[in-house]
């Protein structure tokens, strides 16, 4: 019982961490200021966060798990892998625009991560959304897409790379009928780049090659 009573005011201080970022963002978000926005006093968030780090880095983990998990329940995938493509844009995309807030909140949470010398915690982020393309890419059977599974990890890194730069884009200059195009376009470019990569002879050592070079 204890355990969980911990557990349920661990979340709530993560919780309270995550509005007090949105309010003020990183830097100003003081310790204080989270244990006010959670509804705790300071000494029980210190009990249970040595400092400010410790539940920054725990609020980026929070937020990952939060999207990955919202999009794989959003994304219905069937034997098609165009429409599959098509899904998983749209649906990543209609997520992100639900929650720009928080999306500014992770590229800073990011930052601050590869600046403590949490490069781990990044480099999880990083591998979290390959992982969750990857799945839905690979829930098409391979003799249905004609990709391997390199193939689909290529995929999955040009679709990341592809909506990360449209988000950026989008918050630094916000225009929703630019990104609206942006999308339609990174879908076509995403579905045109897969069918190269099924239809060439070569398509997984094309694959490794792109691969080698984006690392």
């Amino acid at each position: 019982m204890a355990q969980a009573k911990g557990d349920r005011t661990r979340a709530q201080i993560i919780e309270g961490a995550i509005r007090a970022l949105a309010e003020t963002g990183v830097l100003r978000a003081t310790t204080r200021k989270i244990a006010t926005e959670s509804g705790v006093q300071l000494a029980t968030l210190h009990y249970h966060f040595d400092n400010k780090s410790a539940i920054l880095l725990a609020v980026l983990e929070s937020l990952i798990d939060e999207l990955t998990l919202s999009l794989r329940g959003q994304v219905k995938t069937g034997s098609d892998l165009d429409e599959c493509i098509d899904q998983v844009l749209r649906a990543g995309w209609r997520a992100l625009m639900q929650t720009r807030a928080l999306q500014v909140v992770q590229y800073e949470l990011t930052l601050y991560a590869l600046r403590e010398g949490a490069n781990w915690l990044a480099e999880r982020q990083y591998d979290a959304y390959v992982q969750l393309y990857l799945d839905f890419l690979r829930s098409i059977p391979e003799g249905e897409s004609g990709l391997s599974l390199e193939d689909c990890r290529v995929v999955a890194r040009f679709i990341l790379a592809g909506i990360d730069g449209l988000l950026l884009q989008e918050l630094a200059k916000p225009n929703r009928t630019r990104s609206k195009r942006g999308i339609e376009g990174l879908i076509g470019a995403t579905q045109r780049y897969a069918r190269a990569l099924r239809g060439a002879r070569g398509g997984t050592d094309v694959a490794k090659r792109w691969a080698n070079q984006s690392a």
